[in-house]
């Protein structure tokens, strides 16, 4: 049994030293992938280095760009384009505000259309705006007009009379031009009415686009 015990001990030894030499072999393996990828690692951290220091040198957006356009302009200049939405549809449209006529009272009593004492002591005034589809949708019975909100002077809001075809005043608003459909290339020209109390003048015309931009013609 001791004969055994010995050839048994005499044979593990190299079986343990082969072992050990293995695991050193795998050790000096796992090193070197070690520090292969340590090498990988820091090109990495030194190239995402450089893209933060190139993100970090680019311009940043200015956000004044992404807010609603506004602006201030004289009769006969054109705003925009400024979007439009009428239903499902979106369009860009060109505003101008082309003119502003003072009228004379007693041609409007003249056309029968309103009793003396509801407008006795005013002055007619005629507005007269045009409206260009540039790009976008086709409108089907789209009003920009309605978005248009005028002021007297002193701030108050004034509201347009609201016509139905040619009231026949003489040099007064004709008959609405408003399309059924304006697709882009088209446009129109329409005209609002006000009756403004003696002593007041208009102050201002703004129309708002659907991005809540506002543009604004001065009227005196």
């Amino acid at each position: 049994m001791s004969h055994r015990k010995n050839l048994w001990l005499r044979a593990a030894v190299p079986a343990t030293v082969l072992a050990l030499a293995l695991t050193a072999c795998g050790g000096s393996d796992d090193d070197a992938s070690d520090g292969a990828d340590a090498q990988e690692t820091e090109q990495s951290q030194e190239q995402d280095g450089d893209g933060d220091a190139q993100e970090d040198d680019a311009p940043e957006e200015d956000d004044a760009s992404q807010e609603p356009s506004s602006g201030s302009f004289a009769l006969g200049e054109t705003a925009g384009p400024a979007p439009y939405e009428y239903s499902d549809a979106t369009a860009q449209l060109e505003i101008t505000v082309q003119k502003l006529e003072q009228g004379d009272i007693a041609d409007v009593e003249a056309a029968g259309v309103f009793d003396a004492e509801d407008i006795a002591g005013q002055t007619p005034y005629y507005l007269y705006v045009d409206y260009q589809h540039v790009g976008g949708e086709e409108l089907r019975y789209g009003r920009p007009g309605s978005e248009l909100r005028t002021t007297l002077a002193d701030g108050s809001y004034i509201p347009s009379v609201i016509m139905i075809g040619d009231l026949g005043i003489p040099g007064g608003c004709p008959a609405s031009e408003e399309p059924d459909t304006l697709a882009e290339g088209e446009g129109f020209t329409d005209c609002d009415m006000f009756l403004v109390p003696e002593g007041a003048e208009l102050g201002e015309t703004v129309w708002t686009g659907a991005d809540d931009s506002e543009f604004t013609w001065k009227l005196n």
